[in-house]
């Protein structure tokens, strides 16, 4: 088995072409004809990740985030983690593969696992896909092709039911929202979601007739003048932590006797 066959299973289902046009996903670093060892999946590609890598004798680091995704021009360990990552993978012969916003777009992917998560029925598209991204793909996989979700609670949530019961799924210390400009006996059944920096999208949930937006990034300004619509920021890692276990369940479906092991969850961000 070779670093090829792992990034033509993840195309598969999250084909390249679905990635946004600032995007820099599939093979960041390596020989795609290289025998496989073990993978290891996370959602960001750190010093520890290769390390934990060279640990386990695992030659493919699948991440969510690319590492290389603004224009690198200069590799020097001595001037940013980025360059020490790049060295160590090839000095230890490990492959790097980015599955970011082609994975954020898929039927399945991120977004739905969120969904998943916290318990959300009947999913759909939040917002569509360009034209150019979808071409050549079958109408059934467009239908479930999209920038974010929206899908129904069983039953309706308060305002603070919501609130809680995301804190408790996504494992969240602190939610920012707008609940102060929004009443406080709205019943929440429809909520849109978009894992990471997804503040761009708030108008597509308030379009689309949802109770409340859920994302990880929201600009100070974005959270006035939405009453009808609550709005809750959870923190870009915090929202996609659950995007490395997708991607090993992804590989072990093909392939149940490969050595694959996510990354224990870290965040750069610390909440005090």
């Amino acid at each position: 088995m070779k670093v090829q066959d792992i990034a033509s299973l993840i195309e598969q289902k999250a084909p390249l072409q679905l990635q946004e046009s600032y995007d820099n996903a599939g093979l960041q670093v390596g020989d795609p004809e290289q025998e496989l060892t073990g993978v290891i999946t996370t959602l960001d590609v750190t010093e520890e990740t290769v390390l934990l890598a060279i640990g386990k004798g695992a030659n493919l680091i699948v991440s969510h985030h690319p590492l290389l995704f603004h224009g690198t021009k200069q590799i020097n360990p001595r001037k940013d983690y980025i360059s020490r990552v790049i060295i160590a993978a090839i000095q230890h012969n490990i492959a790097i593969y980015s599955a970011h916003t082609n994975l954020d777009n898929a039927p399945d992917g991120v977004n739905y696992k969120i969904g998943e998560v916290l318990g959300l029925q009947k999913i759909f598209p939040l917002a569509p896909l360009s034209s150019a991204q979808t071409a050549g793909l079958s109408s059934d996989f467009v239908q479930a092709c999209g920038s974010g979700i929206i899908g129904e609670f069983p039953s309706p949530l308060s305002v603070a039911g919501l609130a809680k019961q995301v804190k408790e799924k996504l494992h969240i210390e602190a939610l920012q929202s707008n609940a102060a400009d929004v009443d406080s006996e709205k019943r929440i059944t429809r909520l849109a979601l978009c894992g990471g920096a997804g503040d761009d999208f708030i108008g597509d949930a308030i379009r689309a007739g949802a109770d409340a937006y859920l994302t990880g990034e929201v600009g100070y300004h974005l959270f006035f003048g939405h009453p009808e619509i609550l709005i809750l920021c959870g923190g870009h890692f915090e929202t996609e932590q659950y995007t490395p276990s997708l991607l090993r369940d992804w590989i072990l479906s093909r392939y149940p006797s490969l050595k694959v092991e996510v990354a224990p969850k870290s965040s750069p961000v610390v909440i005090w």
